[in-house]
């Protein structure tokens, strides 16, 4: 049984690869593997980890120090999607019948990212 999926998503210039289920060694063997599979048009990788129940601080690295190691030798950029509840918690969240000290309307545009 396997606790986790690695997939690839991939264009001319840009791939993400998603993490799924548990982050721990064979997962991070996975999208270390993908990392180095990458055809050499890719300038830049997104790692997807909003669907990661668990990580492992070590496999977390092991990914981490494959991505430094390709965006070092392609000079590519890199972009890591957390999941929600790694995320700091914002200052400024406002209820929903809270005044608006700022004086400007509340942002209501969702990112696509």
């Amino acid at each position: 049984m396997e606790f986790y999926e690695v997939s690839l998503e991939a264009h001319r210039h840009c791939a993400t690869i998603y993490v799924m289920g548990l982050l721990a060694d064979p997962a991070a063997l996975r999208t270390n593997t993908l990392i180095g599979l990458l055809l050499p048009t890719i300038s830049t990788i997104r790692v997807d980890l909003r669907a990661v129940e668990l990580i492992d601080p070590s496999s977390f690295v092991s990914v981490a120090r494959a991505l430094n190691r390709w965006r070092d030798k392609r000079r590519g950029s890199v972009t890591i999607e957390f999941p929600a509840r790694s995320r700091p918690r914002s200052n400024h969240l406002r209820l929903v019948r809270q005044p608006n000290t700022l004086r400007s309307p509340p942002d209501t545009a969702m990112s696509c990212r």
